[in-house]
């Protein structure tokens, strides 16, 4: 059996902080500094780059992941400013709507001039704007003082960069690294510089506007006289760049359009109801799917999360296109296009391709161009394939793209292939998994750490293993390819797929279901064997169809169960087995997305007025998340009268398929059932859930048309009224 632990590093960024090197020994009784995790982070992102920084707009070397990057890397490590050579103090930041910028507001601590001269805490403003564009980084700082005399102090600005790959930053070993140049200080500009093994040459250019009046190590200061109620203004201008020389040895593209394309901004719809606090949580996931997008020659492609996912991943792009489908069909398009562009051609151990497969994440930097990592790009995911074509068919059903899905069919096609030929070795009907790189996923379902599928009794699944939620991926997928080859008249495909379909639905209920706890196994092994525990991954087949409705109601209410439901949201696993953690990363926390398509999956079944509960739960926790935000996953604690959820410190924020989640939820009890081709919304039995009274829906996409929709409880029943007439024909039905 493969020694998972080996992979715990590089296959997750879950790590709540550094690990103390092999040997090294902890004194228990030698109380350190505070964990990194507990900082409030600010997170921006603008096409390739994002930024983390501490809550003052510092990057401290003290806090693991805190930096500038681009293209995998981190261009600039510490960017801290001091006056008098202490750090400000915070009072408050704003993140902007628009994609990028952030307004953080600080004043100074108590400053002792001289002897004869002190300055009180919050005498002197500092508002620091930060805007990233491009490549680059603008930082702004306006010092006001509001003391009644003049005063005259010293303004440092602390500089660093490291050029650590982000696998470094996470905890991988490397055993050789390239050379950092001697940086360059001048009092109008700091350049660091850094030769890569991969032969890339790095930089970090900093230009000060106005110069510096001095300059120390790697430190600049300006003398700074303010006058009571005058605004001094500095500018530091920091971009940074990359260059291949003449012997590359990776042969990559290094140039920003690289990958780029122009054009990213989406055109947000109004989605709004009579719950200002909901709509917060609306109105950010739509900012979050802005922000994490970014511009590809295929289209515009969402990434997955700041900070450790800055880049494409197939399976959270798949199902975040899925969430904000109707809304953001441009985004269904640029992923399907950008992951057919990538589809697998051939095999290869390493990377784990093969031909047909869909990506799973594809990474730029140093360690991908030397092969130190296999994301380059690197296939070993189970469940992307099949949902590629679950979206392929969705956007047909939305948009009616005819010329899209002639152009794409083959690599339908080919996706389709790849799950018989490679996704079900053994020919048994199932998708298993079992890799073959020492370097990739041992587990490629979306619970991926090394330690999410076990047995009762805590131990680990052996090798392959079928997941039961991916058989309910195949069974919509086969579903998928049949009504696309409809839409193209192409009766024998059509039949095929269907025929697939159904035989792999017929054996999943045969082999999964576990009848003493009315759910589904979470997966079978190696040898067909049961993993016999509970978890959401039963709830999620429910979205899929493959469960039949009188089997989905006891699936329901074992997912509402109190060792499964928080009331936050679903846990991943129950909290009666063995492997059950409310602080792991897969074993018991809550991931807003996997609560999604749970819901959806109750919708599905009919059971609307619980799938909303559950949109209620992820509303509730967003109330205590900064700006409304959900997170990547949040601890799965129960829920306490009066207290929040409990957050889980290295999670992702903003995450797109978190982001989403809340439209995934409305999209299914409002019953959206499209008919593009007919410029027809079918709605099947539309409910808000109890503590909405009125929705508002402007701008979903139908073909080349738009829906402006209103929903309005009344009594027991929701109303819908069509406003505007753009061409749309909307029907209620019933369930």
């Amino acid at each position: 059996m493969t020694d998972t632990t080996k992979n715990r590093p590089k296959a997750n960024a879950h790590d709540l902080g550094p690990r103390p090197a092999d040997g090294d020994m902890i004194d228990p009784y030698v109380l350190r500094g505070s964990a990194n995790s507990a900082v409030e982070k600010i997170s921006l992102k603008q096409g390739e780059a994002f930024m983390v920084t501490d809550a003052r707009g510092d990057l401290p070397d003290s806090e693991q992941e805190t930096g500038l990057y681009w293209h995998g890397t981190r261009f600039l490590r510490v960017c801290d400013i001091f006056l008098e050579g202490q750090p400000m103090v915070a009072l408050s930041h704003s993140i902007s709507d628009e994609e990028g910028t952030c307004q953080i507001d600080l004043t100074n601590p108590f400053l002792r001039l001289s002897t004869e001269q002190s300055i009180y805490q919050g005498v002197i403003h500092v508002r620091r704007q930060l805007e990233l564009s491009g490549h680059q980084l603008t930082q702004t700082f306006l010092l006001t003082s509001f003391e009644s005399a003049p005063v005259d102090v010293r303004l440092g600005l602390k500089t660093g960069a490291d050029f650590r790959d982000l696998f470094e930053i996470r905890g991988l070993e490397r055993r050789k690294r390239g050379s950092e140049l001697k940086p360059r200080l001048e009092r109008d500009e700091v350049v660091f510089s850094y030769l890569g093994l991969d032969n890339v040459e790095r930089k970090t250019r900093i230009l000060l506007d106005p110069p510096a009046d001095m300059t120390r190590n790697n430190d600049v200061f300006w003398h700074l006289r303010l006058e009571r109620g005058d605004t001094v203004q500095i500018k530091s201008v920091i971009t940074v760049s990359e260059e291949a020389l003449s012997d590359n040895k990776a042969g990559t593209d290094t140039t920003e359009n690289a990958w780029a394309a122009p054009g990213s901004h989406l055109d947000l719809p109004e989605v709004r109801s009579n719950n200002v606090f909901f709509n917060r949580v609306l109105t950010r996931g739509m900012h979050d799917l802005n922000m994490m997008c970014s511009p590809t020659a295929e289209g515009i492609y969402p990434y997955g999360g700041i900070p450790w996912y800055v880049c494409p991943f197939g399976r959270d792009a798949l199902i975040t296109s899925l969430e904000f489908l109707p809304w953001f069909p441009q985004v269904a398009q640029g992923t399907l296009a950008f992951l057919s562009a990538y589809q697998g051609q051939k095999e290869d151990a390493f990377t784990e391709e093969e031909p047909g497969r869909i990506l799973h994440e594809y990474r730029r930097g140093e360690m991908a161009n030397c092969r130190e990592i296999p994301f380059i790009p690197y296939y070993g995911t189970i469940d992307a394939t099949p949902l590629y074509l679950m979206l392929f068919e969705a956007y047909i059903r939305w948009t009616n793209d005819t010329e899209f899905l002639k152009a794409h069919w083959p690599n339908a096609e080919a996706a389709a292939e790849w799950m018989l030929k490679y996704g079900d070795r053994d020919g048994d009907t199932f998708l298993e998994y079992a890799n073959t790189s020492p370097s990739g996923l041992v587990n490629q379902g979306w619970k991926d750490s090394w330690d999410s599928v076990s047995y009762a009794d805590g131990q680990l699944a052996k090798p392959p293993v079928a997941l039961c939620e991916v058989q309910g991926y195949a069974y919509a997928a086969y579903n998928a390819m049949a009504y696309l080859a409809n839409r193209l008249g192409k009766p024998e495909q059509v039949n095929r797929w269907h025929n697939a379909a159904e035989t792999l639905r017929a054996n999943f209920l045969l082999s999964f279901w576990w009848e003493d706890q009315h759910t589904f196994y979470l997966a079978l092994d190696g040898n067909k064997e049961p993993c016999d525990v509970v978890s959401s991954n039963a709830g999620q087949c429910l979205w899929t169809g493959i469960v039949p409705n009188e089997w989905g109601h006891a699936i329901v209410d074992r997912m509402l169960a109190d060792d499964m439901c928080t009331d936050w949201g679903i846990r991943t696993l129950s909290s009666r087995e063995q492997r059950y953690n409310p602080m792991s990363y897969h074993n018991g926390s809550v991931w807003p997305h996997d609560t999604a398509i749970v819901a959806a999956g109750f919708a599905r079944v009919g059971r609307k007025k619980e799938a909303g509960e559950l949109l209620g739960h992820l509303y509730g926790a967003s109330l205590f998340f900064e700006g409304a935000r959900l997170p990547e996953l949040f601890c799965g604690f129960a829920r306490r009268g009066g207290f929040g959820p409990t957050h889980y410190p290295a999670s992702c924020s903003p995450q797109s398929w978190a982001a989403g989640a809340p439209f995934l939820i409305l999209s299914s009890i409002l019953g959206f059932e499209p008919e593009a081709e007919r410029n027809r919304l079918l709605l099947r039995q539309p409910v808000l859930p109890g503590w909405l009274e009125q929705l508002d829906l402007r701008g979903m996409h139908l073909g080349d048309r738009q829906a402006h929709l209103h929903f309005t409880a009344q009594g027991g029943n929701t109303a819908v009224t069509l406003t505007g007439d753009m061409g749309v024909d909307v029907h209620v039905l019933p369930s």
